[in-house]
Order: C-alpha cells, then structure tokens, then sequence
C-alpha cells in the first residue's frame, strides 16, 4: 500500500466517523430521535390516565344529573345532611 493510498484510506475512515458522529450525536440525530420518543411515551401514559379521569367525571356528572340517590348519598356523606323525618343522635366522648 502506498502513501497515498493510506491518505486516501485514512481519509475515509475519519469522513466515515464524523458522518456516524453527526447522525447520533448531531440535531436532529439517534440521541434526539430517541429523546423525542420517550416523550412520545411519556405523552400517550398521561393521555390514557387523563382519558380515565375524564370517562370517571362524565360518569359523575351523569349520576348528578339523573341518579336522586347518588345526589342523597352525597348530601349525606359530604354535607352531613338528614332528611327532615329522621333523628340525629351525637354522642360525646368522655375525657380521660
């Protein structure tokens, strides 16, 4: 091989690694692309988990407008309400 052909040789090889060099380290190269896929990922979890919340809300919703014993189950629970014909007994725990 001569001096020549070894330049040439050399030459490629370094043209080879900075071609691989910007394609993965580069903008817009594997790291980004791979970075721009988690977040992909990450989006599509919190798109599912907010999907959920919202199904469980609209199901809320319609149980408010439609269901009158959900409406008394809350009223009771949440705002401690009775109905006018019942009797509320409190007891007081003793002190020690």
């Amino acid at each position: 091989m001569t001096a020549k052909q070894k330049i040439v040789f050399v030459a490629g090889i370094l043209m080879l690694f900075s071609f691989l060099f910007v394609i993965g380290l580069g903008d817009h190269g594997a790291v980004d692309l791979y970075q721009l896929h988690l977040g992909k990922v990450a989006l599509n979890r919190s798109s599912i988990e907010l999907e959920k919340k919202n199904r469980a809300l609209y199901r809320n919703i319609q149980r408010l407008k439609y269901d009158p014993e959900f409406v008394e189950n809350i009223a009771r629970n949440e705002l401690g309400m009775v109905r006018k014909d019942e009797m509320v007994y409190q007891f007081r725990k003793k002190k020690q």
